[in-house]
């Protein structure tokens, strides 16, 4: 499934879709995956709260992640190096 993954994005003209593949095989490596599914089930181990409050915190989880990677696409491209940004989140990430 991967390489058809890595073959539909290099074949492609449109840097939109290649992103898109790029997200989604990051998605579902092994870390990125686990960390998701425990946050998934963090966010609905109190399913007393109801079901629109746990779908609303799923929610809100996704565009974090969502709006954290944008942000981040959007310093390296205006020039940050990459490795100056990777630096300063394994000094401040904690």
């Amino acid at each position: 499934m991967t390489e058809t993954l890595y073959q539909w994005m290099n074949s492609s003209n449109f840097p939109i879709v290649s992103a898109l593949l790029l997200g989604v095989l990051t998605a579902i490596s092994p870390c990125p995956l686990a960390t998701n599914i425990t946050a998934i089930a963090f966010i609905s181990k109190n399913n007393s709260q109801g079901k629109k409050k746990v779908l609303l915190s799923g929610l809100l989880y996704t565009l974090g992640l969502a709006f954290t990677y944008t942000c981040i696409a959007l310093i390296i491209i205006f020039g940050a190096s990459k490795f100056h940004i990777a630096k300063f989140f394994q000094g401040n990430g904690e």
